[in-house]
């Protein structure tokens, strides 16, 4: 399970789709906060633009301000309804609607400024290199007991073969023999599940044409209704998870972390 993707890629196969609203409970107006002159969304844009197996890249949203922000650094916006429950929805209506030409998309989350290109690459690679995989994720070891134990970090089980079994705020797979700050959780196979999704065309218009599952609704993953519908999820391990924008501090620590990439005698950044 290797996060990389092993065979050649093709262009013009995959695509992304960042979905992004103006409201949020916790940030309102997150994707138009600004760091050194970009948007925060511009960022997460420019990170999809740099995988190299994407051919488009796409920005979703139902809010004016948004769309005018976007155009005004060269992005393709598509509006969409303002009715949807989640980025999935919007993303399947703008696939739906004949936006995007890609037999594969991904999904990716407009707060994710240091989403690493590698891992879109690699979501995407584990559809063009497996045709039974009808959907393809990332997961990353489990840094400790307080995340294992934590139900906002969801839990991955992931069979032999690479496939998804099940996914869970609980502690899974539940650790008979106990688990401490000393376990190596890498070692016992034990993820958490990063929000990235790759989905072939056909099972993305499916999953979004289904009403929510009874485990979907239980632990508030949508993942689980694919998984009940009998739609396969592929994952790969990264250790590149760079945590996403929900709250002020968040945003805050992102800015830290930019201004040093920006500082003079230091490389890279963007």
């Amino acid at each position: 399970m290797d996060a990389r993707p092993r065979a050649k890629q093709t262009r013009g196969a995959v695509a992304v789709v960042i979905p992004a609203r103006y409201a949020s409970t916790r940030l309102p107006g997150k994707p138009l906060l600004e760091v050194n002159g970009k948007y925060l969304i511009q960022y997460v844009w420019e990170r999809a633009s740099a995988a190299r197996t994407v051919s488009q890249v796409v920005i979703a949203t139902d809010d004016g301000r948004i769309a005018a922000a976007a155009k005004s650094f060269g992005a393709q916006v598509e509006m969409t309804s303002a009715a949807h429950q989640s980025g999935t929805d919007r993303i399947a209506e703008v696939v739906e609607a004949g936006k995007v030409k890609a037999g594969i998309i991904v999904n990716v989350q407009g707060d994710e400024p240091e989403i690493d290109p590698a891992n879109i690459d690699a979501a995407a690679g584990l559809l063009l290199n497996d045709r039974l995989a009808d959907i393809g994720t990332l997961v990353t070891p489990i840094a400790g007991v307080a995340e294992y134990e934590n139900p906002n970090a969801v839990k991955a089980v992931i069979g032999a073969d690479g496939y998804a079994l099940y996914f869970s705020r609980a502690a899974v797979p539940y650790v008979r023999d106990g688990v401490s700050d000393r376990t190596d959780f890498a070692a016992l196979g034990i993820y958490r599940h990063l929000g990235l999704y790759a989905y072939r065309r056909k099972a993305l218009l499916a999953f979004a044409r289904q009403p929510q599952s009874r485990l979907e609704r239980l632990e508030k993953l949508e993942q689980l209704r694919a998984l009940e519908m009998g739609l396969r999820i592929k994952a790969a391990v990264t250790s590149s998870a760079p945590a996403g924008i929900d709250t002020k501090e968040d945003f805050e620590r992102f800015v830290e972390r930019e201004n040093a990439r920006k500082a003079p005698g230091r490389r890279g950044g963007g």
